[in-house]
């Protein structure tokens, strides 16, 4: 199924989605809001950047970040869970990592990612290890995310 077919899906069978986004800066919101009447599903989609903005805007512990680095199975959990709790989507989604060209956080490598899914109380957390361009690499967490989420519905 394409992304837009999916994005339909979602929308026909009310399943409602917020994202916290720090590696993908935007794109799967965006990707997501390219589909017409996805305002009735699309809850919240946050850019969270900076260490600051997970945790002020997610609730991620500051000693979540010291102890296990922003690009961190930890990290993305705590994003995730702290989404769901704020957003109250069906779907919460979060991702971190170093997206390249140079490393955001310098303790893992470029192409280094959690994806972190909260549905119905569970969350999983997924790492990939990527190798292309930064564009490349934002490209593959994007189709990785939404495959995920054609996996949950």
């Amino acid at each position: 199924m394409t992304k837009r077919e999916l994005i339909k899906e979602l929308i026909k069978r009310n399943i409602t989605i917020s994202f916290a986004e720090s590696c993908t800066g935007g794109e799967l919101s965006a990707t997501l809001t390219k589909v017409p009447g996805v305002s009735s599903i699309f809850q919240v989609g946050l850019v969270t950047y900076s260490d600051k903005a997970k945790v002020n805007l997610l609730g991620v512990k500051e000693e979540t970040i010291l102890e296990h680095g922003v690009v961190s199975e930890e990290v993305a959990y705590e994003m995730s869970t702290g989404l769901a709790e704020r957003s109250k989507a069906d779907i919460s989604i979060s991702t971190t990592g170093n997206a390249g060209p140079t490393k955001g956080d310098l303790t893992k490598d470029v192409g280094v990612v959690y994806v972190g899914i909260t549905k119905d109380g569970y969350t999983n957390v997924y790492h990939l290890e990527l190798f292309g361009s930064r564009i490349e690499n934002i490209k593959a967490i994007t189709d990785f995310v939404y495959e995920r989420i054609e996996e949950l519905i």
